[in-house]
């Protein structure tokens, strides 16, 4: 059955990629709806125990989908308010797996070096999308920060815990960052095809990551810490 999951999403993640390589809104339509509940079969068959708070993540992120494939009035500020309070809950996976910080000199620079550079790219993606959102700005502003922080605590906690579980949670918000800058970029800075489809990817690739950090075991990596 495992082996099944993968190949589906292998085969519909492989379709909605090229629908928005081919620009084919009516694949698109029928094959990106599937994969949250895919990859929520693929987190039911692995986890030894079902997270709720992960369960509602997962439904908000297919409802979110639905609402961005869709012409409602004001279908865009509910596919934000989706999205976003699917970031607001991955808070929760922060703090339950919080363990007392611990950093050392190197660890401080290179946090405050990441620091600078996500402020700043945070910040360049806002001021060139911003404009362009019009009415909706505020609520990309507070998407935006939400985004933001939960990033920086990704990053604040692997370098203190520096676990397989940590890692994967840190490159599942990684990619949800790429996909999210692109997607802005597309709908309110320069339409373009090649971030539609960096968006498509690294969306499905965060998704992936998350069940791979839900699933896997907060086994310390061995890294030397400088």
């Amino acid at each position: 059955m495992k082996i099944l999951i993968y190949i589906l999403l292998f085969i519909t993640g492989g379709l909605y990629v090229l629908s928005k390589i081919l620009q084919l809104s009516t694949l698109e339509l029928y094959v990106k709806p599937t994969t949250v509940p895919l990859f929520f079969m693929l987190y039911w068959f692995n986890a030894k125990r079902i997270d709720t708070v992960f369960v509602l993540v997962l439904i908000l992120a297919f409802l979110g989908d639905i609402f961005l494939l869709t012409d409602l009035e004001n279908s865009f500020v509910y596919v934000l308010l989706c999205y976003g309070v699917c970031y607001l809950l991955l808070f929760y996976f922060l703090w339950k797996n919080y363990q007392p910080i611990v950093y050392n000199s190197s660890d401080i620079v290179y946090l405050m070096g990441f620091f600078v550079v996500w402020t700043f790219i945070a910040y360049e993606v806002y001021d060139a999308t911003q404009e362009a959102m019009g009415e909706i700005k505020y609520y990309g502003l507070i998407y935006l920060l939400i985004l933001y922080l939960l990033f920086i605590g990704a990053v604040f906690q692997y370098i203190n815990v520096r676990s397989s579980k940590s890692l994967w949670f840190l490159v599942a918000i990684l990619n949800f960052v790429i996909s999210d800058s692109c997607f802005a970029l597309d709908r309110f800075y320069v339409e373009s095809v090649q971030f539609e489809v960096i968006y498509a990817i690294y969306q499905l690739l965060g998704v992936f990551f998350l069940v791979q950090f839900m699933i896997s075991s907060p086994t310390p990596l061995r890294l030397s810490r400088f």
